[in-house]
Order: C-alpha cells, then structure tokens, then sequence
C-alpha cells in the first residue's frame, strides 16, 4: 500500500512546511533508490507556482503543464503535470516525481486533486508521497480530498501562538474528515534551545504544541545554515552534512524514528 502524507501547517505561513516536505522526501527517494522505479512522489500545491517545485525544478524555469493546468481543464490528464528529478548518489540513482502547481485558485473543481493522485498512485506505483499542502485561507477547501486519501499527516508549526492554534485547528478538522487517519508527532520549527519556554504563560514551547495538538512534537533546531540554503534554492540535505547543522540532524532524527518504520514496513 502506498503511504499518502501531507505536511500541513494550517493556515500560517513561514512554518518550514516545504523545507519539511522535501528534505522527508529526499531522504525517501535516497533510502528507497533500490527499491522501485519511481518510489517518492511529491505533490508542490502550494500557491503562487510552489517553492518545493521551485527547488527541485532547478535551472529548468520552463515546463509544460502545471497541475494549475489540469484543475483548470486546459490537460485532461493529471500525469502530463508531473516531473521527474534525479541524482546520481555514489553509482546509484535516486528519483523524486514532482508536481508544479501554478497558480492554482479558489474556485477550481478540487475533486480533480484526488484523481490526480490516484493516478499518480496507480500509474507509478510509489512507495510514498508526500503533499506540500497550502497554507493560504483556502487551506481546508484543498486539505478535504487530499486528507481522504492521505494515510497519515505530518503537522509543522513554529515558536508561536497563532502558528501552533492554526495547527490545531486544522489538525481537529483533518480527524473531522477522516477518523481513523495517522496524526504524527508534530515538528516544532525553527526552535531555539536558549529560549525553551514562553514567556507569556511560563510553559515549555513542546508542552503547549502537546496540549493543543494532542502530540508530544519533536524539535527542528534554528539554524541560518539551513535558510542559506533555502534562498540558493538548495535542497537542504544534499548540501548541509548533520555534523554541520542541528537542524538536519533534527530532520534526520524525525524521518530515522518517525516516518521510515513507517516506509519501510
């Protein structure tokens, strides 16, 4: 069975969703490399053409189709708007099938976004996909069909109070819509270990993540390492070792006790 995780964040921006969803994702591809053809997909439905498409697509600043494209009627086949990225990892070859979503709008037939998935899923046959989900106001309007489909959920969220109640809201709906889905430990992005507690309440950052979600978080460490990256439009893990950054080793850490027990049943 193809494991289907969307990392959301709830309607705040500047969480590190997308930094999440494709450092889990280039993991994925380079721990699976040998274990199918296309064995990670990532669907970018962020807004304004996606920033993990943007990444991956590298110096190609040209495509065909963008999944904004299908939404709207102008391809009638969800397949046309996926790319294939890959790298050469000591002899081996390690592949990630991306989506670019364009400039995707309130008001398209969202049903559209499960058959583009289920078509990805049957067509390519991954082991996993991960959904770099919107974190606009129309967040719910896209999260429904995805979360129908979606086999677990990976929820982001920052030092910050309307960061972490934006991610409860959205984590209560998202078990509204689907009961019985998988909500995983949250990451707490961007924390500073000098700066553990709030000052406002006197509580730990983790225990308020905890009380609001449900879920004991794990901590992503602040490193301006990782935002040098980001704005070379670098993928994070094949450019920063653990050894250089504690942020990496968090990430590292999360996909190691988190999701590949998970990938890899």
């Amino acid at each position: 069975m193809t494991l289907v995780i969307p990392v959301i964040s709830g309607t705040k921006g500047g969480t590190g969703k997308t930094t999440i969803a494709v450092n889990m994702s280039v993991l994925a591809a380079y721990r699976l490399r040998s274990s199918s053809p296309y064995p990670v997909v990532l669907l970018d439905l962020g807004v304004d053409n996606g920033t993990a498409s943007k990444v991956l697509l590298g110096s190609l600043t040209k495509v065909n189709y963008t999944m904004s494209d299908y939404l709207t009627g102008r391809v009638n086949n969800p397949l046309y708007t996926l790319y294939l990225k890959s790298w050469l990892i000591g002899g081996d070859e390690m592949r990630i099938v991306f989506s670019v979503p364009g400039n995707v709008v309130e008001g398209v037939p969202l049903f559209k976004l499960k058959y583009a998935l289920r078509t990805a899923m049957d067509y390519l046959k991954p082991i996993v996909v991960f959904i770099d989900t919107p974190s606009l106001g129309f967040t719910r309007q896209f999260l429904e069909p995805i979360v129908s489909e979606a086999t677990h959920v990976v929820p982001v969220a920052t030092v910050d109070h309307s960061s972490i109640e934006s991610l409860a809201s959205v984590v209560n709906f998202i078990r509204g819509v689907k009961g019985g889905i998988n909500v995983l430990p949250p990451i707490l992005n961007m924390f500073d270990q000098r700066y553990p507690v709030d000052p406002t309440t006197g509580k730990e950052w983790v225990k308020i993540v905890e009380e609001s979600v449900g879920v004991k978080p794990y901590t992503v460490a602040y490193d301006k390492l990782m935002y040098t990256a980001r704005q070379a439009m670098e993928v994070e893990l094949l450019k920063i070792a653990p050894s250089e950054s504690q942020a990496v080793m968090d990430i590292v850490k999360y996909f190691n006790e988190v999701l590949w027990p998970l990938i890899n049943k």
